[in-house]
């Protein structure tokens, strides 16, 4: 089947892209098939406190306020099952904990540029989109910063694959600002720890091109076969319902 008709008519994203690298059977379903998406508890859990962030940066709620606001949203925010309820309780309690101790400051910025910036763009011609959660100045430069839900990394080849995201969002931030930025940062709430890494030039290059060539691989793919993962396929997939992989079929 020719899906070039479909892809042509696709902005892409750091999202649409990597979900083609952790299943294409993933990728065909939500973006070719378009199938309707079914949320899971620790992206509604995300959502949930990324949201509380944004209203907080964008000067919508005040500081004191977040831990009451999460508690008062929670049961509405998080609707889907986690698998285990100690799995629950520890989400609940983590979000709880980061918020009561969040100081209003993730480090040592000194103005916020951007909060939630959507945008849309052109990478060699490809028409682009994104949104960056934090575009940030501190005395070295401007930073890029993601939220980010999940724990620890469990690599140090995982932790660059999610660094190829804030480099993608580097290329706006310069076309935007005139300037590359001095750090990338991800703001880990689930584990309070804000993990800082160097801008390297030479990476966007290295990512841009990352993102390119996936672009190619996927106008070139004939089959999009499924990558399965029991636990993936069961809980975080949004596609699940529709996949012999899942046990929610």
């Amino acid at each position: 089947m020719d899906n070039s008709f479909l892809l042509d008519a696709m902005d892409w994203s750091y999202s649409r892209v990597s979900s083609f690298d952790q299943c294409p059977r993933m990728f065909y379903l939500t973006y070719l098939l378009c199938k309707d998406r079914q949320d899971n508890a620790f992206a509604q859990w995300g959502t949930l406190a990324h949201s509380l962030l944004e209203q907080y940066y964008r000067g919508q709620v005040e500081l004191w306020d977040l831990s009451v606001l999460y508690e008062e949203e929670y049961a509405d925010a998080v609707t889907e099952q986690f698998p285990f309820p100690k799995l629950e309780d520890s989400y609940y309690s983590r979000g709880r904990e980061y918020f009561d101790n969040f100081s209003g400051q993730l480090a040592d910025e000194t103005d916020v540029l951007a909060v939630e910036d959507r945008y849309t763009s052109t990478l060699h011609g490809i028409p682009v989109v994104g949104v960056i959660d934090l575009v940030l100045r501190n005395p070295s430069g401007l930073i890029v910063c993601d939220h980010k839900s999940r724990g620890k990394w469990k690599s140090k080849e995982e932790r660059r694959k999610y660094l190829r995201q804030l480099d993608l969002y580097a290329l706006r931030v310069k076309e935007q600002y005139g300037e590359w930025p001095s750090e990338l940062w991800f703001n880990k709430f689930r584990e309070g720890i804000l993990d800082r890494e160097p801008f390297h030039l030479s990476t966007v290059k290295e990512d841009a091109d990352w993102f390119l060539r996936s672009i190619d691989n996927i106008y070139a793919a004939k089959k999009f076969p499924a990558k399965p993962d029991r636990f993936f396929c069961d809980y975080l997939c949004s596609v699940r319902k529709y996949c012999k992989h899942s046990g929610n079929q």
